[in-house]
């Protein structure tokens, strides 16, 4: 059944009206509304979390199911906490929020609507951006980026999806659902909110150190996104793989805008710009910018508005100006996350933290049951390895694959999180097939250099060469 409200309805006391649903994601769905009294249209996201929460049957006051109230009501809070870090931002590249109210037991936040299309949406529809283009979105990007982090926020979540370009060429972050109040560069518990591709891997961790930099791989990751037209290799897989740069994949990117992607992509925090200033003043001092370059839209009259990169470079320069002398020294504080073990915080694609029996924690993203648990097919990541195979009850069951950091990889049948029965084994130029002990050692099989073509036989601990050498 669908879980948005239906078409038509009001609520807010009568002063909203729905026209229609813009998307629906794990905690919230959002919608085109109108202002009765004023005309006026606006979104609105509504507090909903996918799987736990269903209509009554009036189709708008919202019961819950499979989780308690009080927890409900934290979870309810931290949404109303979104309003609250936007309400105090003025920025026109930054999404307003209007008001915030309760009905139907759950809360709305309404926002400015912000009409034109998403930067994932432009891209798969026109392909990849040239490069004045890109530049051109990113320099409004970064400065609703700089603006927030000298507001001592970090979005967490700064992929295409959440960049609006209006008609008229207007860049506007949007949803704040993941945002928090941060020290840079301290540990903080914060739950691990994250969108594959686009996060860094101290995001990954709850407790790890996150500062401007986490956000500036996101930024570097978007300017990727929006130069080729591919999504940018996730950070866990980037520990035992190397990612392609930006211009391996578009020969027409100048060799220091692929520089300057990479440096804000690096894998270590320290290695990246520090604020978002630096990224910006190291892409656009090095690039011959002559002011030519626009990002164009048609009009209503057929005309084409066009945003030149000097006012990107002009507008950039003043915020930054702005927040060095005029922004209050706001005091800094930690704000620690209340840990929800039995209700994960799921992100849209469903990635969250769980558990395995052992204690040992990992980031999931996949097929899950009712109740939020790991059932079916999906993929964990550990501090030290990834499986991709299939689960039951949270657990690593079935077949399955494992991949640790040292570039090793077992392919067989897991049970209880433990490989059995007879397997693969990759390890540089070895293919091993047979089983394995409990600590992972070679049982009983055969063991193929693929370089040489020597095989050796495992029996019980003991090592035979094929060819009749005894070697252990």
């Amino acid at each position: 059944m669908n879980p948005a409200l239906e078409i038509g309805k009001t609520f807010g006391g009568g002063r909203y009206v729905v026209e229609r649903v813009l998307g629906i994601g794990g905690f919230g769905i959002t919608y085109y509304v109108r202002h009765v009294e004023l005309g006026v249209h606006y979104a609105v996201k509504e507090f909903f979390i996918s799987g736990k929460c269903v209509r009554e049957s009036d189709r708008s006051t919202v019961l819950l199911q499979n989780i308690d109230q009080s927890k409900y009501a934290k979870l309810k809070k931290r949404f109303a906490d979104e309003a609250r870090t936007l309400v105090v931002m003025n920025n026109p590249h930054v999404v307003k929020v209007i008001d915030i109210f309760e009905e139907n037991n759950t809360s709305y936040i309404v926002m400015e609507y912000v009409p034109g299309i998403t930067l994932q949406q432009k891209v798969d529809n026109e392909g990849k951006m040239s490069v004045s283009d890109a530049i051109n979105c990113m320099g409004q990007l970064a400065e609703a980026v700089s603006y927030i982090h000298g507001q001592h926020i970090l979005h967490r979540d700064i992929k295409p999806d959440n960049v609006m370009i209006t008609p008229d060429n207007r860049i506007v972050l949007v949803d704040f659902g993941s945002a928090r109040e941060f020290v840079h560069d301290e540990v903080q518990h914060q739950t691990a909110i994250l969108t594959h591709g686009y996060a860094p891997i101290e995001q990954y961790a709850s407790n790890g150190k996150k500062g401007n930099y986490t956000d500036i791989y996101a930024l570097g990751g978007v300017f990727y996104f929006a130069l080729t037209g591919e999504k940018p290799m996730d950070a866990t897989s980037r520990t035992i793989e190397q990612m392609k740069c930006p211009k391996d994949l578009n020969p027409e990117i100048p060799d220091s805008v692929n520089k300057t992607i990479m440096k804000a992509m690096e894998m270590k925090a320290e290695d990246r710009y520090q604020a978002v200033q630096d990224f910006m003043s190291d892409l656009l001092g090095e690039e011959q910018v002559s002011g030519q370059g626009t990002m164009s839209s048609k009009d209503n009259g057929g005309g084409k508005k066009k945003l030149t990169i000097v006012i990107g470079v002009i507008a950039l320069i003043v915020a930054v100006a702005i927040l060095v002398l005029f922004l209050p020294k706001k005091e800094k504080t930690v704000v620690e996350d209340v840990q929800e073990t039995e209700v994960p915080e799921v992100v849209e694609a469903a990635h969250f933290y769980y558990h395995l029996s052992s204690g040992e924690e990992y980031v999931y993203e996949g097929e899950m049951d009712s109740l939020n648990v790991p059932n079916g097919y999906g993929k964990a990541v550990f501090a030290d390895r990834i499986y991709v195979g299939n689960f039951k009850d949270g657990e690593m069951n079935g077949l399955g694959e494992l991949t640790f950091g040292s570039g090793k990889v077992i392919r067989g049948t897991f049970v209880e999180n433990m490989v059995v029965d007879s397997c693969i084994v990759l390890s540089g130029v070895y293919e091993f097939r047979g089983t394995l002990m409990s600590d992972l050692e070679f049982g009983n099989g055969t063991n193929y250099n693929t370089e040489t073509g020597d095989v050796y036989e495992y029996v019980d601990g003991g090592i035979t060469k094929i060819n009749g050498e005894k070697i252990k």
